[in-house]
């Protein structure tokens, strides 16, 4: 219900394009992502999006009704993630079985969304095996998304990593907004409710639902009053890992590709205050 009532005061304050629940394997509460998707269409929300494995029973009877209700409460665009590393623990005779009751009414809601190595382009094992999964959903005549690139990180760095070879040198000038998938923190267009409550933008928690309501926390958001998102903003990463050695503290980045692996690494230390 907290995730309903946010969502019902941001789309009356603000004209909210898109809702996207996301896991984990978000259908294991499949009660609440109906709720959260309906009440989106009932707030004129268009774009209402889920990503999900497919894998949440092993009743057919129960996967087909699960398909069912998943278009009555307004989804819009499934993301169906099925790849070599989703396959090596979920049954993709499931994964199919769901796949068939969504494509055989409403085809058009359902895209398969897999997980590239590298990129699409690349060719190496993971790849090559992931292309075999998509071609066996060939029959039921549904598309396939871009998906998603892997990042080198947790054990996509430990088992991926002959793919990713460490750079020499990163850019810790970026600020923001101008690296992928990041916004300017004074011009935030998406946030993330997660289950336990916390309300982020990008990596900083700057609230929690169960414990004050998501008007006062957005009414409270000033980026420029913490010191962490100030330095990201004036200075980039560099001064954020300066503002952090002020302090008297350290940071490992030897594992860090990219700047905002090690933003993320700077911000859950702050996060966990």
């Amino acid at each position: 219900q907290a995730a309903v009532d946010a969502l019902v005061t941001l789309s009356e304050s603000f004209p909210v394009e898109s809702v996207m629940t996301f896991g984990g394997e978000p259908l294991l509460y499949a009660d609440t992502v109906c709720a959260i998707h309906n009440a989106a269409r009932e707030n004129g929300i268009a774009k209402r999006q889920l990503i999900t494995n497919g894998y949440f029973s092993k009743d057919d009877e129960m996967v087909k009704e699960m398909a069912k209700k998943l278009i009555q409460s307004g989804v819009n665009a499934i993301l169906l993630s099925v790849d070599t590393f989703h396959q090596e623990t979920i049954p993709l005779e499931q994964v199919r079985l769901f796949a068939e009751e969504i494509a055989r009414s409403h085809p058009e809601r359902i895209r398969l969304h897999p997980a590239w190595v590298v990129s699409e382009q690349e060719d190496n094992p993971y790849n090559e095996k992931t292309r075999e999964i998509l071609s066996s959903f060939s029959d039921l005549g549904i598309g396939v998304s871009s998906g998603n690139d892997i990042f080198p990180a947790g054990n996509a760095a430990v088992y991926l990593k002959e793919y990713y070879p460490m750079p020499e040198d990163l850019d810790l000038t970026v600020k923001c907004g101008e690296a992928k998938y990041t916004e300017n923190l004074a011009d935030v267009r998406t946030i993330c409710m997660e289950p336990e409550g916390n309300v982020k933008v990008c990596a900083f928690t700057i609230g929690n639902l169960y414990q004050e309501k998501m008007a006062d926390i957005l009414s409270k958001y000033d980026p420029y009053q913490n010191d962490y998102m100030k330095a990201l903003m004036k200075g980039g990463v560099k001064q954020l890992v300066e503002h952090l050695n002020r302090q008297g503290e350290q940071i490992d980045t030897s594992d860090c590709y990219s700047a905002c692996s090690i933003c993320r690494k700077i911000v859950e230390r702050y996060n966990n205050e």
